[in-house]
């Protein structure tokens, strides 16, 4: 069915924005805001973005050891070697830094059990029974592939 238009509310609309009345006046507003904020915001959007992106990028360190990236301030969270400070604006290298994974002590878990000088493996030590991943190493004889 074919209805016809609405040609009363049409008029209506067009004398109240034509009419300097307040009711005219507040709709001009309301029009006007509504097209602003459509057309302002994704230049909004783009700027709180930008921002946040500096932000962000500021407070992410990459580790010198490993090379991951994080928003962790103090030890990296895959390796657990401290972070460097960009506060100066050079980052410290984590050779020059006294203490780290480097010159830890030995882990005590299925690493001691191998004595270095015979490679075989000795008597496990006291231990609880529950290793951390810190704690063990595992060393594999490379060995050269013949072909068939």
């Amino acid at each position: 069915m074919n209805r016809p238009l609405p040609w009363f509310w049409i008029l209506l609309v067009g004398l109240l924005l034509a009419a300097p009345t307040p009711l005219g006046r507040v709709l001009l507003d309301l029009l006007g805001g509504l097209t602003l904020a459509v057309l302002l915001l994704p230049l909004l959007l783009a700027g709180a973005g930008a921002i946040a992106f500096q932000v962000i990028k500021r407070r992410v360190r990459t580790c010198t050891v490993c090379g991951l990236s994080s928003l962790a301030s103090v030890t990296c969270p895959a390796c657990g070697a401290p972070l460097p400070s960009t506060n100066d604006g050079v980052p410290t290298p984590y050779d020059s830094q006294p203490s780290g994974p480097v010159n830890a002590a030995a882990p005590r878990g299925l690493a001691s059990w191998f004595s270095p000088a015979s490679g075989r493996p000795s008597d496990p030590p006291a231990t609880d029974g529950n290793l951390d991943v810190s704690d063990v190493t595992i060393d594999v004889q490379s060995t050269d592939v013949e072909p068939r």
